[in-house]
């Protein structure tokens, strides 16, 4: 809190006026100190150990117990040949077969680079220049896509997705995977061997370890029969089943992406919902939806043994365009919430950081882990809580010449003249704020958002 001052000088008024002797002024003036004096060692007998004077506005705000890290998801990156064609013309002379996609994303890079994680869904495989740039209905991008995720700040890549194979038989997927293997980022989804495929990619941020699990509903064009059975994962429930319980085994914190869902609805399907409700009873923490190219709710979900999985049912397009567009697809989001380890049991616990707290969710814990490796974690270092969860809406920007992802905080009356679409609409922007918050919220979660 800020600095006590003395409240009002006693004295100094000539005698006879103030009526106040001297000894009496005396002992005002000791009644006072001893007052504050006690009401300060009472305040600080009362403070939770967790919190500190703070300096700033006089309020007073709770010390990470443990460490921290800070996250962010967004949906499925779907370039197609209107961005490969604006990329190729900021990379050196058109038709070089250079590209650079890092301009697109320049936008929001400070979002996703100042996060200690960041998640991506690329739903678009990097097949090979040798296949060039391809749009509907079957994607490829050029390698370069690849350093410009990098370089925007992302660390997790998912790739399972109906596009995933989609020239698969042109050896598309080898060569993503052998590509993607080579940047420092964890990568899954879709694999070369049955090896790769049973790996479970896991990174360490401030000593908290996290899997990244990955699931498609399906393929175009293709059965799950038609390919090779390690080549993409499916929604499947023996194969999350075992996965989840390996995941488990590796890292503290189980990520799951899911390409899911019922394209242009904002509500969940009955697929969602039930592989929701199965992922929250085998204690994954976060499910990070995508493929509906529009965005859906937010909502914690608590599973059989009560653990609560937070659940993301679709992020929107990252980036796309669309041969119609439409408000819906114009709008996208990006998760944000912080993972924080808490003191082991026993110690003492910051205020409001209780899995009973709205966004703040342990993660597991010894009665929801799906194995006792996570359950030792627990005891000995404490568990994992989702804190912060927030919100962020997005804005595909699309003029004549330049594309872009904005978050909607910063988008403004001059882009939006600027967008070929949102310039003929009735006030999009008020449009797509209120949207979100229907949306967002739209199963019950006050999830706090950005705009």
């Amino acid at each position: 809190m800020g600095p006590f001052g003395v409240p009002g000088a006693i004295g100094g008024a000539p005698a006879g006026k103030s009526g106040l002797g001297p000894r009496l002024v005396v002992f005002a003036v000791a009644a006072l100190l001893l007052w504050w004096v006690v009401s300060s060692v009472a305040s600080c007998a009362a403070r939770p150990a967790a919190l500190s004077d703070t300096g700033l506005s006089g309020e007073m705000a709770s010390e990470p117990l443990g460490p921290t890290v800070s996250f962010v998801a967004v949906g499925d990156n779907l370039p197609e040949k209107t961005l490969g064609a604006y990329a190729d013309s900021l990379a050196g002379e058109t038709g070089d077969g250079t590209y650079d996609y890092r301009p697109i994303y320049a936008p929001v890079r400070s979002y996703i680079e100042g996060a200690d994680l960041a998640f991506v869904s690329q739903e678009v495989h990097l097949g090979g220049d040798d296949l060039g740039v391809q749009g509907y209905p079957s994607f490829n991008a050029p390698d370069d896509l690849a350093d410009a995720l990098v370089d925007t700040g992302f660390d997790l890549v998912a790739s399972a997705s109906n596009h995933c194979y989609d020239w698969g038989n042109f050896g598309a997927v080898e060569h993503s995977r052998e590509l993607w293997n080579t940047k420092p980022v964890a990568f899954t989804g879709t694999a070369t061997s049955q090896e790769e495929a049973d790996s479970i990619p896991v990174v360490e941020r401030e000593g908290i370890t996290f899997a990244l699990l990955d699931y498609t509903y399906g393929l175009n064009g293709f059965e799950p029969d038609d390919i090779p059975s390690y080549a993409v994962s499916f929604l499947d429930e023996d194969r999350i089943r075992s996965q989840v319980a390996q995941a488990h085994e590796l890292a503290d914190v189980v990520v799951v992406a899911a390409h899911w869902g019922t394209e242009k609805q904002m509500e969940p399907d009955e697929q969602q919902l039930a592989y929701a409700q199965l992922f929250a009873d085998l204690g994954v923490d976060i499910v990070l939806g995508s493929h509906p190219h529009v965005i859906g709710p937010v909502e914690w979900v608590e599973g059989s043994g009560g653990h609560k999985t937070l659940v993301a049912y679709a992020l929107g397009d990252f980036k796309s365009t669309h041969d119609t567009p439409h408000l819906e697809s114009e709008l996208a989001g990006m998760l944000a919430c912080d993972f924080v380890r808490e003191p082991p049991a026993g110690a003492e616990a910051a205020e409001g950081a209780g899995p009973d707290e709205e966004g703040a969710e342990a993660a597991p814990d010894a009665d929801t882990a799906a194995d006792g490796a996570g359950d030792d974690r627990a005891a000995e270092q404490g568990p994992i809580t989702i804190q912060n969860v927030r919100w962020i809406p997005l804005v595909n920007h699309i003029e004549d010449g330049a594309h872009a992802v904005y978050a909607l905080e910063n988008y403004n009356d001059e882009l939006v003249a600027r967008h070929t679409f949102l310039s003929t609409q009735d006030n999009p922007l008020q449009w797509m704020r209120d949207t979100t918050e229907q949306v967002v919220h739209s199963r019950g979660a006050d999830i706090p958002i950005e705009i």
